[in-house]
C-alpha cells in the first residue's frame, strides 16, 4: 500500500464524528504498523540539557520553526487563490456577506446562541448599527488584509510552524553522515527507543484526566511540496471572523469560532510536517508528534514526555569525561551501551557497534 497516497489522501474534518474520525486515521495508523521498525535511534550532543533528559528519561518536542530544514511544517499556498477568496466575502456593497445575511434574519442562529453567552445582546446592536457602517468596517478589514497579505501569510505560516511540535528519530545509527551532522561531529551519543510497535502512544498528565498523545509517523520525501492552500485560506477565514466578531461585540472563543467554521482537516497539520524534500531523503527520519488536551501544555515552545530509552550509543570521538558520565546513568537505568567504530574489514561506508556494558 502507497502510505504517502494514503496519507495525502486522508482528510479529517473537524465536524466529523469520533467514529467517522477513528475511521480515518485507521487505514493510516495499519499501514505504518506494517513498516514501523523495532528500532528507532535520536542523536544527541553532551550538552548538559541533553544529558539531563537523559537521567530522567525526558523525551523532548520541539516545534518546527527550530528545525534546520527552513521548510518544516511551512505552508504552500497559491497567492492568487488567497487573494480571489477573500475578494469573495466582500458584497457588491463593499461589506462582509456573513454579516449582511446576519442583519436579515429575525434571530441569530441558534448554534452561536448556544455558544455565545451574550449573542441576543450583539446580533441587536448589530441590527440597529447603520449599514454604511457595517459595509465601511467590514471592507476595511478585507482592504486591509489584501494590503498585508504577504505580511498576514507569513505570520499564519509561524503560528503553524510554532504550534506543531515532535521530536525527530531515524533509522539509520550506522551512518558516519548522520553521527556527524547531528551528534557534533560523532563527538556526542544516540538514544535507541522501542515503541512495542505501537505508532499512538497516550500519556496521562500528572494523574489527571489530561492527555498527551505522541503518534508516530514516517517522514515522506518528494519533490514537491504539499499545496496547503485551502487550509491557509481556513486560517485566514478564522482570523477574520475572530476580528469581526470582536469589532461588534462578540466575546472571543475558539469554542464557537470553530463551531461556525469548523477545521476542514484537522489532520493537515501533521501531514505538512511530515513531508521534507527529497535532499533529506538519507536520512530515514520517523517523527514522534506531539498533542494534548492540556492546553497550558499546548501553548509551550517546548514540551516533554517520559520514554525511557531501550539502549545507548556513544561517537566514536566522544570525551572520556562524558563517556564515564553516559555509561554510569546507563549502569543505573539498566540499559546497554554500545560504542561506534570503523568497520575496518567491509569496503561500506558503515560504522560498527562494539558493546561496552
Amino acid at each position: 500500500m502507497d502510505l504517502k497516497k494514503v496519507i495525502e489522501n486522508t482528510i479529517v474534518p473537524m465536524n466529523f464524528s469520533v467514529e467517522e474520525k477513528t475511521a480515518c486515521y485507521d487505514k493510516i495508523i495499519r499501514c505504518v504498523k506494517d513498516i514501523l521498525p523495532n528500532k528507532l535511534y535520536r542523536f544527541r550532543t553532551c550538552s548538559e540539557r541533553s544529558l539531563s533528559a537523559f537521567y530522567n528519561d525526558e523525551l523532548w518536542f520541539s516545534n518546527g520553526s527550530t528545525m534546520n530544514d527552513d521548510f518544516d511544517a511551512r505552508l504552500y499556498y497559491d497567492r492568487k487563490r488567497i487573494e480571489k477568496w477573500l475578494k469573495s466575502f466582500l458584497s457588491e456593497n463593499g461589506g462582509l456577506t456573513v454579516i449582511e445575511k446576519l442583519v436579515t434574519m429575525e434571530e441569530p442562529p441558534l448554534k452561536i446562541l448556544n455558544l455565545v453567552p451574550n449573542a441576543k445582546d450583539v446580533f441587536e446592536n448589530l441590527k440597529r448599527m447603520p449599514k454604511e457602517q457595517i459595509v465601511a468596517s467590514s471592507n476595511s478589514l478585507i482592504q486591509y488584509l489584501l494590503s498585508n497579505l504577504d505580511v498576514e501569510l507569513k505570520n499564519t505560516t509561524e503560528q503553524v510552524q510554532q504550534k506543531t511540535k515532535f521530536a525527530c528519530f531515524t533509522q539509520k545509527i550506522y551512518s558516519d553522515m548522520m553521527w556527524g551532522q547531528y551528534s557534533s561531529n560523532a563527538t556526542g551519543f544516540a538514544l535507541e527507543y522501542e515503541f512495542d510497535g505501537e505508532n499512538i502512544i497516550t500519556y496521562l498528565v500528572n494523574n489527571t484526566q489530561d492527555r498527551i498523545w505522541a503518534n508516530l509517523f514516517p517522514v515522506i520525501y518528494d519533490n514537491k511540496r504539499l499545496d496547503t492552500t485551502e487550509y491557509a485560506a481556513y486560517l485566514f477565514q478564522i482570523k477574520i471572523l475572530s476580528a469581526v466578531a470582536q469589532n461588534v461585540g462578540f466575546m472571543y472563543d475558539p469554542a464557537w469560532i470553530n463551531a461556525v467554521v469548523p477545521c476542514p482537516d484537522e489532520f493537515m497539520a501533521t501531514k505538512l510536517a511530515i513531508k521534507k524534500s527529497t535532499d533529506w531523503k538519507a536520512e530515514k527520519e520517523w517523527r514522534l508528534f506531539y498533542t494534548t488536551s492540556n492546553m497550558m501544555l499546548a501553548r509551550e515552545k517546548f514540551s516533554y514526555i517520559i520514554q525511557k530509552p531501550s539502549g545507548v550509543y556513544l561517537g566514536r570521538k566522544i570525551s572520556k569525561i562524558n563517556q564515564k558520565i553516559i555509561v554510569d546513568i546507563a549502569k543505573e537505568k539498566g540499559i546497554p551501551v554500545y560504542k561506534m567504530d570503523f568497520n575496518e574489514n567491509s569496503r561500506n561506508y558503515k560504522l560498527k557497534k562494539c558493546r561496552i556494558i
